[in-house]
């Protein structure tokens, strides 16, 4: 019997609020994908689909022939060629929708986001008639999963990457000059590292006419965002339609949570050896920047100014702005008071 719509028992909501999902099974068509859901995206994707398309006996004389199936289904290279394509699609997706939602979400979450993501990905596949290989889906549906949950954990640990040198170049933390004793470098990275999380400096730049600290955002914060959301990557996040006017708040507090904690490692060791950066604890910086941000947007005047600050960042990073133009729409000639 055809279905008009989901049964009100199947609905399942997201419990991170990201999307609306009807959660039903999808199958194969003539080697094409056959499914009935419906997911609701954050901003302008709105995917919607009823019924499930009869078999087409002429398609399903052209379904690829299965292939024995060998390798390890959580890594990329298991997959032949047309599932590639759709999980790397679906890797920048989950990117997106994990920094617009929480960019260090918990293991339950992540795995809802995984499963949302995977299907509205294959929907799209669909409803573009693209040919997929057959013995794949619904087979390793949770090997797929567990493919884009890894690749979460692996774009934190990219952004690290990037954030560490950004961070020895922006602030004194390693002693230049005369300083060679072991002892002597290590005292001096601790304190200079202590004082810069005690302080909430990492945010801020001083005021070289005064010597005070200024309250707006720190060139590292740009330099970081810039570097890795605006990078030559196919995985960059500029790729998406949500960054390319503006850099989502979100976006801007990953990075800062990132920055504490490699200067974290650096007051913890001493050195320029950063320890592992745990889901934990950047989720725990994450959390409490983020309810620093709050309060900053609850005033009008701080809002429009942080706006305009990451819409002006985001017109650098897509290269219609120069760096240090003071002509930008929303912007001018003074420093944007903000306090993270």
């Amino acid at each position: 019997m055809s279905r008009s719509g989901p049964d009100p028992q199947s609905v399942a909501q997201c419990s991170i609020g990201c999307w609306r999902h009807y959660c039903v099974p999808f199958g194969f068509v003539g080697g094409n994908l056959s499914l009935v859901t419906t997911a609701v995206l954050p901003g302008s994707r709105h995917y919607k689909f009823f019924g499930t398309p009869e078999p087409d006996s002429h398609s399903s004389k052209k379904a690829r022939k299965i292939k024995p199936i060998q390798g390890d289904p959580v890594k990329l290279g298991f997959y032949p060629p047309s599932w590639q394509a759709l999980l790397q699609a679906a890797k920048v997706e989950m990117h997106l929708q994990a920094v617009l939602t929480h960019p260090v979400p918990e293991l339950g979450d992540a795995l809802q986001l995984t499963q949302e993501v995977l299907d509205a990905e294959l929907w799209r596949y669909h409803k573009k008639k693209i040919k997929m290989d057959k013995g794949y889906f619904p087979e390793y549906k949770a090997q797929m999963s567990r493919v884009l949950c890894d690749d979460l954990f692996t774009f934190r640990t990219e952004l690290k990457k990037v954030i560490i040198p950004i961070v020895k170049s922006a602030y004194d933390i390693f002693p230049k000059g005369t300083v060679t004793r072991k002892e002597d470098i290590q005292k001096h990275v601790i304190t200079a590292a202590t004082k810069l999380l005690k302080t909430g400096g990492y945010l801020r730049v001083p005021d070289s006419s005064n010597g005070k600290w200024k309250n707006f955002v720190s060139q590292a914060l740009m330099d970081g965002c810039l570097a890795f959301y605006y990078s030559n990557s196919k995985k960059a996040l500029k790729n998406t339609d949500e960054f390319h006017r503006t850099i989502p708040p979100n976006a801007l507090i990953l990075v800062a949570a990132v920055m504490k904690g490699v200067i974290s490692g650096f007051s913890e060791t001493g050195t320029d050896k950063v320890p592992d950066l745990s889901a934990e604890k950047c989720r725990t910086d994450f959390n409490s920047l983020q309810k620093s941000l709050d309060k900053l947007m609850d005033i009008p005047e701080h809002r429009d100014e942080l706006e305009d600050m990451l819409a002006l960042w985001a017109g650098i990073g897509m290269g219609k702005l120069v760096h240090g133009d003071s002509s930008a729409e929303g912007s001018d000639s003074e420093d944007i008071n903000i306090i993270l």
